[in-house]
């Protein structure tokens, strides 16, 4: 299902990781989304639709966006030794 790489989905993706990483955890709201990404809410209601649909995401809420998988807190350089 990855083989869908649309611009916009994967810029709405990367905001809400780096979003989610500056705020504690909290997910960003789809207005806040659309705004940074300069899209319209429904476009962002549609990519966050599909990126659940390719389980990169799981909204279970309002502001619930949980991304699945990856790494939220990477060591420091001087912690890799």
């Amino acid at each position: 299902m990855r083989g869908d790489h649309s611009p916009n989905r994967e810029q709405i993706f990367q905001f809400i990781v780096d979003y989610k990483r500056e705020h504690d955890g909290l997910a960003p709201t789809v207005t806040e989304i659309a705004k940074e990404c300069m899209l319209s809410t429904s476009t962002v209601s549609y990519h966050l639709m599909k990126l659940q649909i390719e389980r990169r995401i799981l909204i279970s809420g309002r502001r619930s966006i949980e991304v699945i998988g990856g790494v939220w807190n990477l060591p420091d350089e001087d912690d890799t030794g």
